[in-house]
C-alpha cells in the first residue's frame, strides 16, 4: 500500500483519484477477507463443546463449501444464485475489482450469517422458511445443507474426550478416527476418538490430487492476471502434519504445477509419475522448489524420492523451453557452472538429518537482525540439504547443497505454501513466516 501511494503522488490529479479508488477498495476487500477468517480466541478446554459464538463461526465455514458426501451445495452459492447475482466464487474473484461485487458479496455474506444464527438459536425450520423469504432458496436445496450442520451440532456436543481417556487408563478400546479440522472433513466428529494417520507411500491420495489442480489453476490464474504471464519457478513449503490431514494436498499441488501425475503399483503405492503432455496441460510446466520441514522428512522419504523423479522426468522432456520452464532452468545453471544435471536438477530441500526448523522466527523474536539478508542466509544454512536419487538410483540423503538451492531460488517469482486448516491462520503462529 505505501509503494502504491508514492506512486498515486508522482501521477496526475485524475489518474491519482482513480488510483486511489483502487487501493481503497483493495484495502476494503483486504478488511472484508480478514473478517471472515476463523480467529483462535485460545486453547481447547479438554472434555468441553465449544460455546455457541465459537459454534456458529465453525457452522459457517462448514456451509461454505459444497458437500457431495451429504448431497449438499454451499449456502453462500445457494444465497447467491437466489440473490440474482452470480456464482459466490465468482463474487470473490471480481470483489477486489469491482465495487459492485463487493457489496453483493457483503450481502451474500451478511444472509448466510443472519441464516447460520437463526439455525442455532431456533431452528433448520426457521431458518430454511427465512432463506426462502429473503433469499428466495428453496427449501428443497436447503435442507440437505441444514440436516448436515445439524447432526454436526449434535455431535459438537456430545464430546467422547473425557470418556475416551478413562477408556484409554482402563486400558480398553478406543474408537480411531481421521484426524483433520471440522471444516475440511466433518467426519472428525466426535471428538475423542483415536486419532490415525496415513500410509505415506499412497500420497497424494487420488482425492487430494484431484483437489490440487483447482488449487494450482487458481493460483496461476491469479498471478497471470497480475504480472500477464506464468511465473518461471515456485517456491513451495511442504509441512509433514499438513498432508497427513490431507492426504498429500500439498505434494499433489507440486506434482500439477510441474505437469505431471502419479502412477501406483499393484499395492496402491504411489511409486513413479507420468508426464502430462503440454497439449492436454494448456500451460508451460513450472520450476518448483521444495523446501519440507524435518517432520516431512522423517515421514516422506518415499514422497521426497517421488517429487525428485517428477522434477527430473519433466526436465528430460524434448519440449521447447518456453513451455517447459524446469528444462530450461536446469540447462541455464548447467551452462553457468559447468556442473552435471544432477547437481542442477535439485528442488528437493530440508534440514539436515537429525535438525528441525528453520530458527528465522528465534532469530525475529530476539531481535538478532538488521538486515533481511541476515534471515536468509539463516534460513538457507538451515534448509540447504538435498534428497533425492541420483541418475543412477544412489540415495542423496541430507547431502550440503548450498549453491544448488541459492541458484534454484534465484530463479523464484511467487512463494506458497498450502494451509491445511481454517482453524490457524498465516498470523497466528510463527512458523509460517519462520519457513
Amino acid at each position: 500500500m505505501i509503494e502504491k501511494t508514492e506512486k498515486i503522488e508522482e501521477t496526475s490529479e485524475g489518474q491519482a483519484n482513480e488510483e486511489r479508488d483502487r487501493c481503497v477498495l483493495d484495502l476494503y476487500e483486504q478488511v472484508v477477507e480478514i473478517e471472515q477468517r476463523l480467529i483462535p480466541t485460545g486453547l481447547h478446554v479438554f472434555g468441553r463443546p465449544p460455546e455457541s459464538s465459537e459454534r456458529a463461526d465453525m457452522l459457517r465455514m462448514v456451509a461454505s463449501f459444497d458437500r457431495p458426501e451429504a448431497n449438499a451445495r454451499a449456502l453462500p452459492d445457494l444465497v447467491a444464485e437466489g440473490l440474482g447475482f452470480c456464482g459466490y466464487t465468482k463474487l470473490l474473484e471480481e470483489s477486489r475489482l469491482d465495487e459492485t461485487r463487493l457489496r453483493e458479496r457483503e450481502r451474500v455474506d451478511e444472509v448466510v450469517h443472519h441464516a447460520i444464527e437463526l439455525f442455532i438459536d431456533v431452528d433448520s425450520e426457521a431458518a430454511g422458511k427465512w432463506l426462502e423469504e429473503t433469499a428466495k432458496v428453496k427449501r428443497e436445496e436447503s435442507h440437505p445443507v441444514f440436516a448436515l450442520l445439524s447432526r454436526i451440532c449434535e455431535q459438537l456436543s456430545t464430546s467422547q474426550e473425557l470418556e475416551s481417556l478413562l477408556r484409554a487408563l482402563r486400558g480398553e478400546y478406543i474408537e480411531p478416527g481421521p484426524g483433520a479440522d471440522i471444516v475440511q472433513n466433518p467426519d472428525i466428529l466426535p471428538t475423542g476418538r483415536n486419532t490415525h494417520a496415513i500410509n505415506p507411500y499412497i500420497v497424494p491420495s487420488e482425492i487430494a490430487y484431484m483437489r490440487a489442480e483447482r488449487v494450482v489453476n487458481g493460483l496461476l490464474e491469479r498471478h497471470l492476471s497480475e504480472h500477464g504471464r506464468h511465473p518461471r519457478a515456485m517456491a513451495l513449503v511442504l509441512w509433514g502434519l499438513d498432508n497427513i490431514k490431507t492426504q498429500g494436498e500439498g505434494v499433489a499441488q507440486a506434482l500439477w504445477l510441474l505437469g505431471v501425475r502419479p502412477l501406483r503399483d499393484s499395492m496402491n503405492r504411489a511409486t513413479r509419475v507420468e508426464v502430462i503432455p503440454l497439449e492436454k496441460l494448456g500451460r508451460p510446466r513450472i520450476d518448483v522448489v521444495m523446501t519440507v520441514s524435518g517432520i516431512f522428512r522423517d515421514l516422506f522419504g518415499a514422497t521426497m524420492n517421488l517429487l525428485d523423479k517428477a522434477v527430473r522426468a519433466v526436465a528430460v522432456m524434448d519440449e521447447p523451453v518456453e513451455m517447459n520452464f524446469v528444462r530450461r532452468n536446469i540447462e541455464e545453471q548447467m551452462s553457468e557452472d559447468k556442473c552435471e544435471f544432477d547437481e542442477a536438477a535439485l528442488r528437493v530441500f530440508s534440514n539436515a538429518p537429525g535438525n528441525y526448523g528453520t530458527n528465522v522466527n528465534f532469530m525475529v523474536m530476539d531481535s538478532q537482525w538488521e538486515e533481511s539478508t541476515t534471515l536468509g542466509d539463516l534460513f538457507v544454512t538451515r534448509k540447504c540439504f538435498a534428497y533425492g536419487r541420483d541418475a543412477e538410483g544412489r540415495a542423496v540423503e541430507g547431502r550440503e547443497a548450498r549453491h544448488a538451492m541459492d541458484k534454484a531460488l534465484a530463479r523464484v517469482e511467487a512463494a506458497y505454501q498450502n494451509i491445511d486448516t481454517f482453524e490457524i491462520g498465516i498470523t497466528d503462529v510463527d512458523h509460517y513466516f519462520e519457513y
